[in-house]
């Protein structure tokens, strides 16, 4: 990766991004919104807001990587520097996050007099393929992993 490169995008950046800076009070670049620039880079624009420079030139540090190994890496090593394994790559984590907060919301706001009348509800309206005793057991070590990480 050319640190040169780097170093000249982030200057042409920074500019552009003092044009912008007024839109984004209160906002505070060096509080981190996300653990990675792959997912900082997705809140901003899912905020319908500009990535801040550092996470632009990052996001691009890794596509110029992954491009540059020829075929010979990941872009989960590419951005992370981890192989891709699929239970520890971020499209899985964050897939699974996604899905089992969405079945925690679907519980709390709708009534159901058990857990697996809920799931089967889940599962029924979101067209999921799995089956409901695994959809549970999944849930329910996503639950002792959630309740591990706070």
């Amino acid at each position: 990766m050319d640190k040169k490169l780097s170093e000249k995008s982030q200057l042409k950046l920074e500019k552009l991004w003092d044009k912008l800076a007024d839109d984004f009070k209160p906002f505070r670049r060096d509080v981190s919104v996300a653990d990675n620039s792959v997912s900082a880079f997705t809140y901003y624009v899912e905020m319908g807001k500009y990535p801040p420079p550092e996470i632009m030139v990052e996001i691009m540090e890794g596509f110029l990587n992954y491009f540059e190994s020829e075929g010979n890496i990941s872009l989960d090593q590419a951005f992370f520097g981890d192989k891709h394994k699929k239970y520890n790559s971020l499209s899985f984590k964050q897939y699974r996050q996604l899905k089992f907060s969405d079945f925690d919301h679907f519980i709390y706001f709708n009534d159901f007099k058990s857990l697996d009348q809920g799931a089967e509800q889940f599962l029924i309206e979101t067209e999921s393929e799995i089956d409901q005793d695994t959809f549970l057991r999944e849930y329910r070590r996503w639950k002792v992993g959630k309740k591990k990480r706070t």
